[in-house]
């Protein structure tokens, strides 16, 4: 997503670590209230989302691999999100190297780009098809739900970028524009913090809140509504653990970090600020 250029590339992503463990211990409620302060909760959480977004749009290369087998990035993960979380990414992480990138480049496209026989079809309007007979039916691309992922990024003033050649409706870019979110989110707290001078957008995008008030609702409208079923389908086609493992990861990131986000609209009231169209 651009503006403030929440690059989707694997170099970069592989460079950001996932949430810090609170020092005073996680809530059992799965939400991150103990960390040292909202505003580096934000950031945490745009960087996880970033890191999220970029393994479903790229192909894996060396710096990801290196991130992925490193124990110290693994053991955090674990401690946020539980053990059974990095089982899979574990196994993989046991036995991969270098030798392993060109098939697991082959894996990449054969899930998530080239449509034949393992392809996942990474898209929300295929998962969020009607029902026929009882059964579901697999949606058309660029179809009322693109439509809505769409004037939802432009109501909070993000845009694709230019290079990305994913439709709106891909995981990887549902997953960036909610980087995008919690980056402005961040800029929010920061602003607040400084007493910087605003010009009329930033004033309009001033209150945290709003940007979490956004960001569930986009998870309760879009990504938790169909997410589920796609990593159930990556957790069958896939041959290896490295894709069932951030499948897995991912399901349970999106279910805590929903969790943590109703508890703190909860807590703070409903904020007056931006709501997506």
């Amino acid at each position: 997503m651009n503006d403030p250029n929440a690059s989707t590339d694997v170099d970069e992503a592989a460079s950001h670590t996932p949430p810090k463990p609170p020092a005073a211990g996680r809530e059992e409620s799965g939400t991150w209230r103990n960390q040292a302060s909202e505003h580096q909760s934000s950031e945490a959480r745009a960087n996880m989302y970033r890191f999220l977004s970029a393994v479903y749009l790229s192909t894996i290369n060396e710096d990801l691999l290196r991130r992925l087998t490193d124990d110290v990035f693994l053991d955090e993960l674990s401690t946020l999100f539980g053990e059974q979380a990095v089982a899979d990414l574990r196994d993989f992480a046991a036995t991969a190297s270098d030798e392993d990138l060109p098939s697991l480049r082959q894996e990449y496209m054969d899930l998530f780009a080239v449509p034949t026989g393992r392809y996942v079809t990474p898209y929300e309007d295929v998962f969020r098809g009607s029902s026929a007979n009882g059964k579901g039916v697999r949606g058309p691309l660029l179809g009322a739900h693109a439509i809505a992922v769409t004037r939802a990024y432009r109501g909070a003033g993000a845009e694709i970028d230019g290079d990305c050649m994913a439709l709106p409706t891909h995981v990887g870019v549902e997953l960036s524009f909610m980087n995008f979110l919690c980056e402005r989110e961040a800029a929010a707290y920061r602003n607040q913090v400084s007493g910087a001078p605003q010009n009329q957008e930033e004033k309009a995008y001033a209150e945290p809140a709003s940007y979490q008030k956004l960001q569930s609702r986009f998870l309760s409208e879009h990504l938790n509504q169909w997410f589920p079923q796609l990593s159930s389908t990556i957790q069958i086609s896939s041959d290896g653990s490295l894709y069932r493992g951030l499948a897995v990861l991912t399901e349970e990131f999106l279910s805590r970090d929903t969790a943590s986000l109703v508890a703190q609209i909860q807590d703070r009231g409903a904020p007056k600020g931006l709501e997506a169209e």
